[in-house]
């Protein structure tokens, strides 16, 4: 199955997340920092897809997918976006830059169809 990176500040977040994509028969990689999950992409394993929160302490989930999209090796990654704000152009990317995006509080279905149509 898929490699799936989940980069959420927020434990029960990325436990729920994890929990429910293994369930699916991913791997999942959690990160509780935009900056640790950057210097895995650039050193590890390459995901099959990124779950972003957007409001992360340090470099937010913006700021990281511009600077993945600024990477020739690391660009072609879908990104998933998960937020619990209200989604604007303050703190959302260009809309070619991500995939999907998803809004807390999420259903596990949604999470688990956006990213089987995105691995797909």
């Amino acid at each position: 199955m898929a490699l799936i990176y989940s980069i959420d500040d927020n434990p029960l977040i990325s436990m729920v997340i994890q929990l429910a994509l293994t369930d699916e028969g991913h791997t999942v990689e959690t990160f509780d920092s935009s900056l640790s999950a950057y210097e895995r992409l650039e050193n590890g394993a390459k995901p099959d897809i990124l779950l972003v929160d957007l409001k992360m302490p340090g470099m937010t989930g913006k700021e990281l997918v511009e600077k993945i999209r600024s990477n020739p090796h690391l660009d072609y990654i879908p990104v998933t976006f998960i937020t619990g704000s209200i989604p604007s152009t303050d703190i959302l990317p260009a809309k070619e830059s991500y995939q999907a995006l998803i809004l807390k509080p999420f259903e596990l279905q949604e999470l688990i169809d956006t990213v089987e149509r995105l691995i797909a």
